[in-house]
């Protein structure tokens, strides 16, 4: 099953449907598709979008936590200092 994250530059991208968090609102949720459709549309394999998409969330929901890879942590950092005009 898949969901779909976003059009970006009218292109669709879709994510594999995983459990996510079942405390997570819709807002959450929401969210976190629009990161993965950012991510994507980087040319990101879902996996890696995926991961840092749901990092943000976990991130924004839980203040201090960090994680041990650095590459994560870039990804992050990269999907958060996105704006508009770098996905058109």
């Amino acid at each position: 099953m898949k969901w779909v994250s976003g059009i970006r530059s009218d292109t669709l991208y879709t994510i594999a449907k995983r459990p996510l968090d079942p405390r997570w609102s819709q807002n959450d949720l929401q969210i976190f598709l629009g990161h993965c459709a950012n991510a994507q549309a980087l040319g990101w394999k879902d996996e890696r979008a995926f991961n840092a998409a749901e990092a943000v969330i976990i991130r924004q929901k839980n203040y201090g936590i960090t994680w041990s890879n650095n590459e994560l942590n870039k990804d992050i950092e990269t999907l958060l200092s996105l704006t508009r005009d770098q996905l058109s």
